[in-house]
């Protein structure tokens, strides 16, 4: 995958064809957290009907009318540079499926330090989660084992201590794609050790997924459609759990059991379950334009070259590779 000069503001990012992807359960969003209406029909079933309500009961402003906002205070601000970056991570990605958004930490404070530590991890998540489904895959690291499979874009952003952690914006795993998965041996191994004994298995069946030491936290997660609901009811095709699904994998190192998964320098947040789905056009713009703040693109941090917060090695940020 050739990887883009941001300095030279490529106006060629504007003619990327969006392929369209309908195989995924329906969600809606309430006050920016994801809703899902479930179908016991098989999904693969589902999805015309389900896009064509969308279009009917959803205002969705057209692909070309996005522009992404320019920044506003422009003193000491790189301004072009900064809506050149948005615009090639926007105009890498289909508003027509939900994107996932996942966030790593460091486990300790001493890891995490340095930009090419980080870069080498976020090579080790990329790599695990292709090879997750496809095992033998070997081009990981520039090109995805089909045009269909999922794209992964990585932000590397600094906490106040210096210490950096990880964002990974991802299109949504497909029905498909996961009875693929559940048909392997070592997927459903992985699936069951995380999903049935670590996400879904509690103290007792009637836990909610949303406590109330969350909504102190997050008061607007009582609109969360799985509000009141117990962890034994998301079904297998709920993008909230298979988010989850890929943020605990990442993180999961058990040496005791044989299951070096994951990093075991990383970590996340179990406690407020914060793997999210995005699926509003609204919403995955204002995160982009969120993780491309002021401070990254100010003159005097360029002046020191310093390096790039959107990780151009190991991010999909082309519609056309993998192309037959």
């Amino acid at each position: 995958m050739k990887i883009p000069d941001p300095y030279s503001y490529p106006e060629r990012w504007a003619k990327f064809r969006m392929d369209e992807q309908f195989n995924y359960p329906h969600e809606v969003h309430i006050h920016g957290d994801v809703h899902i209406h479930y179908y016991k029909e098989n999904p693969t079933h589902e999805h015309k009907r389900v896009h064509a309500q969308r279009k009917e009961n959803q205002l969705h402003v057209h692909r070309n009318e996005h522009v992404p906002n320019s920044t506003q205070n422009t003193r000491g601000i790189d301004k072009r540079l900064k809506d050149s970056y948005k615009e090639i991570m926007l105009k890498s990605m289909s508003f027509k499926q939900d994107l996932y958004f996942i966030t790593w930490t460091y486990a300790k404070k001493v890891w995490g330090r340095h930009y090419d530590e980080v870069e080498k991890d976020i090579g080790q998540i990329r790599k695990r989660i292709i090879h997750l489904f496809y095992q033998n895959f070997k081009d990981w690291k520039d090109n995805r084992p089909t045009k269909d499979f999922p794209r992964m874009w990585f932000v590397i952003e600094p906490h106040a201590d210096g210490q950096y952690h990880i964002h990974l914006i991802m299109e949504p795993v497909d029905p498909d794609l996961l009875a693929r998965g559940l048909h392997n041996q070592r997927f459903q191994l992985i699936w069951d050790r995380i999903v049935r004994q670590k996400i879904c298995k509690r103290d007792t069946k009637d836990q909610q997924i949303i406590t109330n030491k969350m909504l102190e936290k997050h008061p607007e997660y009582k609109y969360h459609h799985h509000s009141q609901k117990t962890f034994s009811q998301p079904n297998r095709y709920d993008h909230w759990l298979i988010a989850r699904f890929i943020c605990e994998y990442i993180t999961h190192n058990n040496k005791r059991n044989g299951e070096l998964w994951g990093l075991n320098r990383l970590t996340n947040s179990p406690n407020n379950i914060n793997s999210k789905v995005m699926e509003r056009e609204e919403e995955v713009i204002n995160k982009i334009d969120y993780l491309n703040k002021d401070k990254n693109f100010k003159k005097h941090h360029l002046k020191h070259q310093a390096p790039s917060h959107l990780c151009f090695k190991y991010s999909d940020l082309s519609n056309n590779d993998n192309e037959p």
